[in-house]
């Protein structure tokens, strides 16, 4: 692994005033941001389409929230880089890590990432999230942090390094309400590194949250990957997932099913992704994690896809009723043909075989005939 300073001092980086910084970050599928409260900082993250993609240059990895100086020509925050899911990319694979036994288990916490720097221009710490300088969430973690108790050893530890936090808050709540599962609300701490680049261990994380009187994810135990994989198969709607740190530094995210769906859900909660959690059978409990401000209409949408499947059961009932059934199947295909419309002829042709109609194919036609809307609520 490189550190970013000398990646920035051999693609000279820091030369022509980010000229050269822009036109690298171009090229690598990264963002360039910028704020006028910190004129002599810029913040690069990589962009969607590496995402998209799933093209992952040197120099995209290495900026999730990267903060550098252009000034003093000083990296200032280097947080966690990029990490991804198992079997996302060749050091991932399940056939590479399975036997692997040099591992740490964290608890996924889904809250927002917030990461530490001190401003050069003021000397006044501040956290921010990976996107962007002027987040509403920013600016909740900075006065969380500067009006803590042990703001002086937060402070200290910011200085030498950075500090990783996830704000636990309802405002800005995802999925998870962690509420309801007995979380605070303040800062809890996923990671540190120190100046020279090295990243802690999760054991050293949780003795360091202790230090700063903040909260920090549960650790676990397990005696393989395969262990792991079970539990994470059976995990509820109330639990993200784990992060596997690996002795050499290697993080892999491990994700609950349940969680997968209801982010799907929540994140993009359009008419569509409704629909489909009826047809899957999964929409109570996302009722339940639904925004406040949506679960009325989020609700009333459910309903109606439900008393559309409804109606559609009892028309392709009320057609069969009615069609020719005793003269073989020629004349009940052109009978259907005829008076049947097309979207229904298929349910029709079910039931002459004497097989039971599904909810997910009615679904499914809703789905085609209707092509509810994908634009999202939030």
């Amino acid at each position: 692994m490189q550190d970013p300073q000398s990646y920035f001092q051999k693609h000279s980086l820091f030369m022509c005033d980010g000229l050269y910084l822009s036109q690298h970050a171009e090229h690598n599928g990264v963002r360039v941001i910028t704020s006028e409260r910190f004129p002599d900082l810029i913040m690069l993250h990589y962009r969607e389409d590496c995402v998209f993609d799933n093209t992952w240059p040197t120099f995209a990895k290495m900026c999730r929230g990267l903060i550098v100086d252009m000034k003093n020509q000083d990296v200032v925050a280097w947080p966690l880089e990029k990490f991804f899911n198992l079997d996302q990319q060749p050091e991932t694979s399940y056939e590479i890590l399975k036997y692997r036994k040099d591992f740490e288990i964290s608890e996924k916490l889904d809250g927002s990432m917030l990461i530490s720097f001190i401003n050069p221009a003021d000397g006044q710490l501040y956290l921010t999230t990976k996107g962007s300088f002027e987040a509403e969430h920013s600016k909740v973690g900075t006065e969380l942090a500067r009006n803590h108790p042990y703001f002086h050893r937060i402070f200290e530890y910011a200085e030498s390094g950075t500090l990783m936090f996830e704000l636990i808050d309802s405002r800005f709540r995802i999925v998870i309400d962690y509420k309801k599962k007995g979380y605070e609300l303040g800062l809890y701490l996923i990671g540190y590194r120190t100046r020279e680049g090295r990243l802690c261990t999760y054991s050293e994380v949780h003795e360091l949250a202790k230090e700063l009187g903040v909260g920090c994810p549960n650790t676990y135990q397990f005696d393989s990957l395969d262990v792991l994989l079970a539990k994470t198969k059976d995990l509820p709607l109330t639990e993200e997932g784990f992060v596997i740190r690996y002795s050499d530094g290697l993080l892999v995210k491990v994700k609950g099913a349940a969680y997968l769906r209801a982010h799907r859900f929540i994140s993009h909660l359009s008419d569509k992704n409704i629909l489909l959690a009826v047809s899957e059978g999964v929409e109570d409990p996302f009722i339940e994690i639904c925004p406040d401000e949506f679960r009325d209409e989020v609700s009333e949408k459910i309903a109606y896809f439900k008393h559309r499947k409804l109606d559609l059961l009892n028309q392709c009932y009320k057609y069969f009723a009615e069609a020719p059934k005793e003269n073989g199947r020629k004349i009940f295909a052109l009978w259907v043909n005829a008076n049947v419309k097309s979207s229904l002829r298929g349910c029709m042709f079910q039931l002459m075989d004497c097989k039971p109609l599904k909810d997910k194919d009615l679904y499914d036609i809703i789905s085609k005939t209707e092509k509810p809307s994908v634009e999202t609520r939030i």
